[in-house]
C-alpha cells in the first residue's frame, strides 16, 4: 500500500514539473521572440508560486491576497510567500490565471491582459517560478497558474552583507533580512545591466506573429471599464535602459484590406486610469473584436530623446480547427454532415455581449473556444430532424 502511495505522489510531482517546464519553455519562446532575455527557473519563486496555486483552488478564490488563518496559508501578499518560501528579495511580481485548461492557454490569456502582458515582457527580471494546481472534481475554479518573478542579480544583492558607508544612499527593506540596506548605486547597476540584455524596444504581437488571438475580455483593474469584449492590443515598450523620453505621434491599426480601426484607444501614462503605465509604455486597444484568421498591420511613430522612431509591423490572428462560421443574424440555417466539427462564432452586438446560457435539440457536443465562440461537434448518427442551438437571442439551426 505505500509503494502504491509513493509511486501516486510521483506521478503527481512528475506531471505538475512537466506541466511547470512546458509553460517556461512556451512563456521564453514569446519573451524571444519579443527581443527579451528567457527567464531562468527559479526553485524558491516556484515553491511561492505552487503554495498560492494550492490556496487559490483550496478556498476557490482569485487573486493576489491570502487570509491569515486559513489552511494553506503563505503569505498576505506574493512579498510574503516567496520570503516565506526562501527567496532573498522583496522585488517580485506576480501573475496568476484561472480556470485555464493548460499552462499554455493560461499564459495565452494573461498577454491578452494588457497589464499583465506588461508583468511578462518585464524588462528587469530574469527569473521565474511557477506554479499550477487543478480541483479534483468539478468546481467553480477548477484551475490556477501563478507565476512568481524576481531577479537574480537583487536577490544576490540581498544575500551580501554591507557596511554602512557615510555618503553613500541605501535601499532599506527590498530584503528578507531587513537589517540589510542594499547600496543605491549597486541596485541601479544590476538593475541597467538586465536591462541592457533586452532589445531596445518591444512590439507586441511580435512582427509576423502568427495564432493570436482576437479578443480582450477582462483583467482587474480593466483597462476599458465597462467593457466586457474588445479586441486583442497591440502594445509598444520603450526600454529605459535606452531610453528617457517618448513623445507619442501615431499608432494606427490596419485589416487585410487596408481599412483603418477607427474604433480604439490609446492607452499612455497620461490617460491610464489605473495608473499601471509607465511614460515608455503604450498600448492600441481595438473596441471591437479582431477578426479570426485575418493579417493586421500596425503604424506606430514617435519621438524619443529627440530622434524620431518609426515601426511598420504585422501579426495575424488564430484559424479556428473546424469550419467556421461567424453569426450575425437571429436566426441563421447551416447545412451539416454527421461527426462534423464546426465553429460558431457570434459576433458581439455590444462591448457587453458574451454568450450566457446554452441550449440546443439532441446530442450536440458544444465546448467554449472563447466567450464568443462555440465548438460545436454533430453526432455520428445524427437525428434526420436537425438540431437546434440557442444562445442570446439567436437561433442556429443545423440541418
Amino acid at each position: 500500500m505505500l509503494r502504491l502511495v509513493i509511486i501516486f505522489l510521483l506521478t503527481f510531482v512528475t506531471l505538475d514539473a512537466k506541466e511547470n517546464q512546458s509553460a517556461l519553455g512556451y512563456l521564453n519562446d514569446i519573451r524571444q521572440d519579443a527581443g527579451l532575455i528567457q527567464f531562468k527557473p527559479n526553485k524558491q519563486l516556484g515553491r511561492a508560486a505552487k503554495s498560492h496555486a494550492n490556496y487559490l483552488i483550496r478556498h476557490q478564490k482569485n487573486g493576489h491576497f491570502e487570509q491569515k488563518g486559513k489552511g494553506g496559508y503563505t503569505g498576505r501578499v506574493p512579498t510574503d510567500r516567496v520570503l516565506r518560501a526562501g527567496y532573498a528579495s522583496k522585488i517580485v511580481m506576480e501573475n496568476l490565471s484561472i480556470n485555464a485548461k493548460t499552462s499554455h492557454k493560461s499564459i495565452d490569456t494573461l498577454f491578452a491582459a494588457i497589464y499583465h502582458r506588461f508583468v511578462f515582457l518585464n524588462f528587469d527580471k530574469d527569473e521565474i517560478g511557477i506554479g499550477s494546481a487543478f480541483a479534483k472534481k468539478k468546481r467553480r475554479v477548477a484551475s490556477s497558474f501563478v507565476y512568481n518573478i524576481g531577479s537574480t542579480a537583487m536577490a544576490k544583492l540581498c544575500k551580501t552583507p554591507y557596511n554602512i558607508q557615510s555618503g553613500v544612499y541605501y535601499m532599506q527593506n527590498i530584503c528578507k533580512n531587513s537589517s540589510n540596506a542594499v547600496p543605491k548605486y549597486l541596485y541601479e547597476q544590476k538593475q541597467e545591466a538586465i536591462r541592457r540584455k533586452n532589445s531596445n524596444l518591444v512590439l507586441y504581437p511580435y512582427p509576423n506573429a502568427k495564432n493570436i488571438p482576437p479578443v480582450f475580455y477582462t483583467e482587474h483593474p480593466h483597462p476599458l471599464p465597462g467593457s466586457k469584449v474588445s479586441g486583442y492590443p497591440v502594445s509598444v515598450q520603450f526600454n529605459p535602459a535606452f531610453y528617457k523620453k517618448v513623445k507619442l505621434k501615431k499608432f494606427r491599426l490596419f485589416d487585410a484590406e487596408g481599412k483603418e480601426l477607427k474604433e480604439k484607444k490609446i492607452l499612455t501614462h497620461s490617460n491610464d486610469k489605473n495608473h499601471r503605465f509607465t511614460k515608455l509604455q503604450f498600448a492600441l486597444m481595438p473596441l471591437k473584436r479582431l477578426e479570426y484568421s485575418m493579417t493586421y498591420r500596425v503604424e506606430f511613430e514617435a519621438v524619443a530623446d529627440g530622434k524620431r522612431v518609426k515601426k511598420y509591423w504585422s501579426f495575424t490572428t488564430k484559424k479556428p480547427k473546424g469550419t467556421l462560421y461567424k453569426i450575425t443574424k437571429k436566426r441563421t440555417t447551416i447545412k451539416v454532415e454527421k461527426g462534423e466539427k464546426i465553429v460558431l462564432y457570434f459576433e458581439p452586438k455590444s462591448k457587453e455581449d458574451v454568450l450566457g446560457r446554452i441550449s440546443s435539440t439532441g446530442k450536440l457536443a458544444t465546448s467554449y473556444l472563447d466567450q464568443n465562440t462555440l465548438l460545436v461537434t454533430v453526432p455520428n448518427r445524427r437525428s434526420s430532424k436537425g438540431y437546434t442551438l440557442k444562445t442570446g437571442g439567436r437561433e442556429v439551426i443545423l440541418k
